[in-house]
């Protein structure tokens, strides 16, 4: 069984008077049974109620004082139930995250332009997305930090009715897609809505979809000098996609790095350590260099900030998946988290510090 790092997000030390997270809270003990389903009824409800109101200190002070992951997993999921469509008259929102892989020489930008007719086209040809090629798309990307600037409080009044959805994403405007030089990895979201039906096909896996609509996304982002490889994913709620959406941007980014690292270090050495470790502050560290102390290079480390919601376990099961898949098996798991700006040790010196191998620890 996964040994999962330790969880070093900075929870609050003293326990919030809070009803929402009272809730939450029975919610994430996972018993299940008919104590979590009234929690959670009484969790939607007290959140609709903020929202109709106009209240909004409440929820908050929950989102942003939860006491574990799991709490925080709680209040997302009943927050972006509570903004979806509940009548014929409201509409659906959802986002489609795509992950973009890029490099080039020199820095680039894209048009942000959204290929909303192939998309359409596309989605149509599958019964699981179906419902999609009859959204109203916008006609331009938009990018992780426009998404996220978007409150609760804005989402539950363009959910309202057709004219408000129009009218919010009004408020939107196109910007081109900056690439910096060498390798990059962004995330960028495909936003829209639809009827209240819609909802039955947020989250499911695109499953034959995925390839079309990669190509959908490849043939349509391009530049000269530019390689892009575009990996989208399942379109979901607006609050779900984006934290999908930042999940997969770091374990994307966090693959282009290993392999680079990777790289580097066997045209020095035979055999790559690495190194895994939490930091305090809500760091997971991965750091990559030779095995044996003299053929050491400079240390290369990824750092993953954790958000609220992310779970570490799968972190380390695709990394570990990662590493079998690039052939090294020396790996060292530090027991204990390092202090907030320490640097990572190398694998020679976390030899010597208590930890284990992940991939053969029973």
């Amino acid at each position: 069984m996964l040994r999962a790092l330790p969880d070093t997000r900075p929870y609050p030390t003293d326990p919030v008077k809070n009803e929402l997270l009272m809730y939450a809270g029975q919610i994430a003990e996972g018993k299940g049974g008919a104590q979590a389903k009234l929690a959670a009824e009484s969790l939607r409800a007290s959140i609709f109620t903020m929202l109709s109101q106009n209240h909004y200190l409440g929820l908050s002070v929950a989102m942003s004082m939860a006491p574990d992951a799991a709490s925080y997993r709680a209040l997302l999921a009943a927050l972006s139930d509570t903004l979806g469509a509940k009548t014929e008259a409201e509409v659906e929102w959802f986002a489609l995250p795509v992950v973009l892989v890029a490099g080039t020489n020199q820095a680039a930008a894209l048009p942000a332009a959204a290929p909303t007719a192939e998309l359409s086209a596309c989605l149509a040809n599958y019964p699981h997305t179906r419902a999609f090629s009859r959204a109203t798309w916008f006609p331009h990307l938009v990018s992780s930090a426009d998404l996220a600037a978007v409150n609760a409080g804005q989402w539950f009044a363009a959910k309202q009715n057709a004219a408000a959805a129009a009218e919010f994403a009004a408020t939107f405007t196109a910007n081109d897609l900056p690439f910096a030089a060498g390798q990059s990895v962004q995330l960028v979201f495909a936003l829209g809505y639809g009827e209240a039906g819609l909802r039955e096909s947020l989250g499911v896996n695109l499953q034959e979809a995925a390839l079309p609509l990669m190509q959908v996304w490849q043939q349509n982002l391009s530049a000269p000098g530019l390689t892009l490889f575009a990996n989208p994913l399942s379109p979901d709620t607006p609050l779900q996609a984006l934290v999908d959406g930042s999940h997969m941007r770091l374990r994307m980014a966090l693959d282009v790095f290993a392999a680079n690292a990777i790289r580097a270090i066997r045209l020095q050495s035979p055999r790559v350590g690495v190194v895994m470790a939490a930091q305090e502050g809500g760091r997971l560290l991965f750091g990559f260099n030779a095995t044996a102390s003299q053929f050491e290079l400079q240390p290369q480390v990824f750092s993953w900030p954790l958000s609220p919601a992310e779970r570490i376990e799968i972190i380390q099961q695709d990394f570990l998946d990662l590493m079998v898949e690039c052939q090294v098996e020396n790996i060292r798991q530090l027991d204990a988290p390092l202090p907030d700006g320490a640097d990572l040790p190398s694998y020679a010196q976390a030899l010597e510090a208590d930890g284990f191998n992940p991939l053969f620890a029973g």
